[in-house]
């Protein structure tokens, strides 16, 4: 199967993470028994350009665990969280929205008191919260009904399909379902575009997670106020460090307590421990970087002498060359000039002579790596 992902990645142009893969490519480790790989490569690449075409972004899994608590550890900042959750929850059941869901969706039609209701004999019943095993249930039922041949998946890729350019005739739905944070693309028309809308304008007004608030609107389960949220936007390939991650701050943290968030929140993106290069690297990079050219293709195609490269998980190594008429042996000389006078800690030189040539082509290409190539991880992927 990883050849078969490396050919398709070619064929693509552009290397794809796990998550794109497995959410695309389907059964991969059935596909990749079949014959006639070029059909399957075709097959592949081409459902990848369609569903991309479609939903005019990368589609995503999204059934992440829900994120680790970040909660300040001091007992008074948990009461304070524990307070508000607990006020802000009474405040929603009182929603003028909310009130209105639970009325319009979740009152039971199969009762007499309904019956009676219909009949013109009793008042209108009151609505029934679905126990928290009910809430994905729940949810596909709504989602298969809105279509008309009770496939919600077909309906939502035909409302993207024939979508205006102005229009966004769908929205993406958060909930929690057997401990799992999830999302659904939904009708925005209907009753789960309705619960979708509820629950961004709840989960702004009281800082909860959109996810908790629709299972609150559903279950009644009181969603926790978040003192703090973050995003991260990760980035692959050439403009890795170029990743970003965004916090907003609960202005009652204390500058060590969003140090630590900070630090788990890093912790969760990183697949290794995260260290800074040293000067002497980060130079060396600086140096080296303009004159070098960095590719990805297969271990052995390469003019270089000596042992191939070890190839990555896609089965492609990652080469960095000197180019436009540059050697090691040029910048290996053109280094020494500029900083062959400096020292490090311990009073170690940063000059390479030429018996150590072979440690200046690795220090450098190790610096260039790791500057522009951090290996970021997704936050559900396990420590």
């Amino acid at each position: 199967m990883t050849n078969l992902r490396a050919d398709v990645e070619k064929a693509l142009g552009w290397r794809m993470s796990d998550a794109m893969w497995e959410d695309l490519a389907g059964d991969g480790e059935a596909m990749s028994q079949r014959t006639d790989r070029a059909a399957v490569r075709r097959e592949l690449v081409t459902a990848i350009k369609q569903r991309m075409a479609i939903y005019g972004h990368t589609p995503a899994t999204r059934a992440d665990g829900p994120t680790p608590s970040m909660r300040p550890t001091t007992v008074s900042a948990s009461a304070r969280i524990d307070a508000l959750s607990a006020i802000y929850a009474a405040w929603a059941n009182s929603d003028s929205k909310v009130e209105w869901f639970r009325r319009s969706y979740l009152v039971p039609q199969d009762t007499p008191e309904y019956e009676a209701w219909i009949a013109g004999r009793g008042d209108y019943p009151d609505f029934q919260l679905l126990p928290p095993e009910d809430v994905n249930q729940w949810i596909m039922d709504h989602f298969n009904a809105d279509s008309s041949d009770s496939n919600g998946t077909r309906h939502i890729e035909a409302l993207l399909t024939a979508r205006r350019p102005s229009e966004n005739p769908v929205v993406d739905l958060w909930y929690i379902a057997n401990h799992r944070e999830l999302a659904l693309t939904v009708d925005s028309r209907w009753t789960l575009g309705d619960l979708a809308k509820i629950s961004m304008d709840i989960a702004g007004a009281y800082q909860w997670r959109q996810s908790e608030a629709a299972t609150f609107v559903l279950t009644g389960r009181q969603p926790e106020v978040f003192v703090y949220t973050g995003s991260a936007s990760i980035r692959h390939g050439a403009t890795a460090a170029c990743s970003r991650v965004t916090m907003t701050l609960d202005p009652f943290l204390t500058p060590d307590q969003v140090a630590d968030i900070y630090s788990r929140l890093k912790a969760r993106l990183h697949s290794g421990p995260i260290k800074s290069l040293s000067e002497k690297h980060y130079r060396l990079a600086q140096h080296i970087g303009p004159h070098v050219a960095s590719r990805v293709d297969h271990p052995r195609r390469t003019g270089r002498t000596g042992r191939p490269l070890q190839a990555g998980p896609t089965g492609l190594a990652h080469f960095i060359e000197p180019a436009d008429g540059a050697t090691w042996q040029s910048l290996r000389r053109d280094w020494n000039n500029l900083y062959g006078h400096r020292t490090g800690r311990g009073g170690k030189a940063w000059h390479y002579d030429y018996q150590n040539h072979a440690n200046f082509i690795r220090d450098a290409k190790k610096a260039f790596e790791r500057l522009l190539f951090p290996p970021w991880k997704r936050p559900d992927e396990s420590e």
